[in-house]
């Protein structure tokens, strides 16, 4: 019987908490638990720092350079990009203005950008802010969703791309996502899948968890309950994303294996973006590597079938806000 303790889920706060084990941060070593919510089934990171503790959990290579990857990975991003900004398209009825929330360097609204949309987006780091606006030349600004709302500016399309997960309050972030969006509007939203196979077997190890950065650990079903609580209507779920499928197959695996938490992922990424220092150790680094040949081999037999199954480790949701809505 898991232990169970009085909760503070953002939905309900008197809820009971089951724990459901403990984790580690990959880069500091700190100690939390992730719990359920008894009542909606919402899971979370335990305790939750506070947004100035949170900041320390960041460091700087966790928000990238305006190029994060080696192997030529940045431009294969590009093609993927494209097939998503063609989803939002067929539901929005073409281009148009587009707020992109937590847009990091700003890669995918850049591309947005290239086809006619109007773009803004909002980051939490300023610095990663500055980035996209001296780099890309978008409008990139490190504020709330509130002061947007407070604007008083209507978006045809809000992207929250595996953003929800880190934010304190994932229910007020959609209910301000829903007052954004115009009539119509369309949020594509993607968060790690706590509900995947692989997010049973790796647990502690498994590459999505990321706690403390991770707040909250959503189900399709938890992620749906809040879409349609913030009045957003599910239109297309996809449970495929390749530029995370193979490498969390293979950093979980590895994880679990024994080798240190997230190796691999960090050795792909470029100097400058690194969330902990690769060296010491370098063996391990070459372990990391050549032991992925193999596993790769594996992920990209099973990718194909968790996303068909709706298993993989990511879950896309494209949400529209009704054309229609009571207080309007």
């Amino acid at each position: 019987m898991k232990s169970m303790n009085r909760g503070c889920c953002p939905s309900h706060p008197g809820a009971e908490a089951q724990v459901l084990f403990g984790a580690a941060d990959p880069i500091t070593r700190d100690q939390f638990e992730v719990v359920k919510c008894a009542d909606c089934g919402l899971a979370r990171t335990s305790p939750q720092p506070s947004p100035d503790e949170l900041d320390r959990y960041y460091p700087a290579g966790y928000h990238g350079a305006s190029k994060r990857y080696r192997l030529g990975l940045d431009r294969s991003l590009s093609v993927i990009h494209r097939n998503r900004i063609r989803r939002i398209e067929r539901l929005t009825g073409g281009p148009g203005r587009v707020l992109d929330v937590g847009c990091g360097p700003g890669r995918f609204l850049d591309q947005m950008r290239r086809r006619g949309w109007e773009t803004r987006g909002t980051e939490r780091s300023a610095g990663a802010a500055q980035l996209a606006r001296d780099v890309l030349k978008l409008d990139v600004r490190a504020q709330d969703l509130d002061e947007l709302v407070a604007e008083g500016t209507s978006y045809d399309a809000v992207v929250l791309w595996h953003v929800a997960e880190h934010v304190h309050d994932p229910a007020t972030t959609l209910l301000n996502i829903a007052r954004l969006l115009r009539p119509g509007g369309v949020l594509m939203i993607a968060v790690p899948n706590f509900g995947s196979p692989e997010a049973r077997i790796g647990k502690s190890a498994w590459f999505h968890l990321d706690v403390p950065r991770h707040l909250f650990h959503f189900t399709p079903a938890t992620l749906r309950n809040a879409l349609v609580e913030a009045a957003l209507e599910p239109r297309e779920v996809v449970h495929a994303a390749p530029e995370y499928d193979i490498l969390s197959f293979l950093q979980t695996t590895q994880n679990r294996l024994g080798l240190p938490a997230n190796l691999l992922y960090d050795v792909l990424r470029r100097p400058q973006a690194r969330l902990a220092h690769v060296g010491g150790d370098s063996w391990l680094s070459l372990v990391a590597v050549a032991s992925a040949v193999p596993l790769a081999l594996a992920g990209f037999v099973w990718a194909p079938v968790a996303a068909a199954l709706g298993l993989s480790a990511t879950i896309t949701i494209y949400a529209q806000r009704p054309t229609s809505v009571a207080g309007d």
